[in-house]
């Protein structure tokens, strides 16, 4: 585990590390030891000493499982990726509770959020399609995906990793999303000149709306896109960007964030496009910082950093 942040001259026992965070002796060892949560300092007396710098990653790590994350899904983030995390979580649980934060508010007057969360309960996929397209129609491009979509999917994926969404009302709002983003994609028109990105999952990950946010975020700033969808061995991928002479591959990780087999799968994309530009991101791609920076793989962490991305090299050869 890499700090991220400066740490003090001052180490603290275990001790203090239980007052500071809520953690138990135990359960701290156990993340210490299976998880790689943080690498205390010993004493001359093999006394586990922890710096400030490890008491925040502790306590972030566990704001994140008390959110509901797998502490083996949040474990290989970096101390700056969980801190945006949390604060993600905040702002998304802010958005659902208060519906005077809407961006536009829909006939019976909730929020674009609080009445798609309330289709998706409610299993009315009628609703929610009517919701998203109505947003999608009165919104900007910005606001509709890092305003609504965006934290309709981290809300929907923490209800169902805390056990209240039931898979079955994630299936049905992973769908309608699935056809509204398709939606919006038909509607960019690119010119013909501009750059293609070819987007999509790589082989084993299956969760490919992360996938397909970003490819709307690329066809809606002007770049053309070829959509692969998920679970596509690199192959795959090298044979679509060399027929299609494609400026970038943008591929989404969510889980798992310790897939054995990816790093020789990224590998194998930088050996045979070397001069493709590789975007990687998604919550689980912080698993893989150190094969990333080995493959010059741009690791972005938000939609809003991939959109200035994309609006950065839109005209670069």
């Amino acid at each position: 585990m890499i700090s991220e942040l400066p740490s003090s001259d001052t180490l603290h026992p275990v001790r203090a590390v239980v007052d500071r965070t809520g953690l138990s002796p135990d359960l701290l060892r156990a993340w210490e030891r299976r998880y790689n949560a943080v690498t205390p300092s010993r004493s001359s007396g093999r006394q586990r000493l922890y710096s400030d710098a490890d008491i925040t990653r502790l306590n972030l790590l566990r704001q994140a499982v008390d959110a509901g994350w797998p502490i083996s899904h949040v474990s290989p983030y970096t101390t700056e990726a969980l801190q945006a995390l949390i604060d993600k979580e905040a702002r998304t649980l802010k958005m659902a509770s208060d519906l005077s934060n809407a961006a536009i508010s829909t006939s019976s007057g909730d929020s674009v959020l609080a009445a798609a969360l309330q289709a998706v309960e409610n299993y009315d996929d009628r609703a929610l399609e009517a919701v998203l397209r109505r947003a999608a129609l009165y919104l900007g491009v910005d606001e509709m995906l890092e305003g609504v979509l965006s934290p309709l999917l981290f809300t929907i994926g923490s209800l169902w990793h805390q056990g209240v969404l039931r898979p079955a009302s994630e299936h049905m709002a992973s769908q309608v999303i699935r056809q509204t983003l398709g939606w919006m994609m038909e509607s960019a028109q690119a010119s013909k000149a501009a750059p293609l990105v070819v987007v999509g999952t790589p082989t084993g990950h299956m969760h490919e709306l992360g996938a397909m946010l970003a490819a709307a975020a690329g066809a809606t700033s002007g770049w053309r896109v070829l959509y692969l969808g998920g679970n596509l061995p690199a192959a795959d991928f090298v044979e679509a960007a060399q027929r299609t002479h494609a400026a970038a591959i943008a591929l989404s990780i969510v889980v798992p964030s310790d897939d054995v087999r990816l790093p020789g799968e990224l590998r194998a994309l930088r050996t045979a496009l070397p001069h493709t530009k590789l975007v990687v991101g998604g919550s689980g791609s912080g698993g893989y910082e150190r094969v990333l920076k080995e493959v010059d793989a741009i690791r972005l962490l938000t939609l809003v950093q991939l959109r200035v991305w994309f609006n950065e090299h839109l005209n670069a050869r």
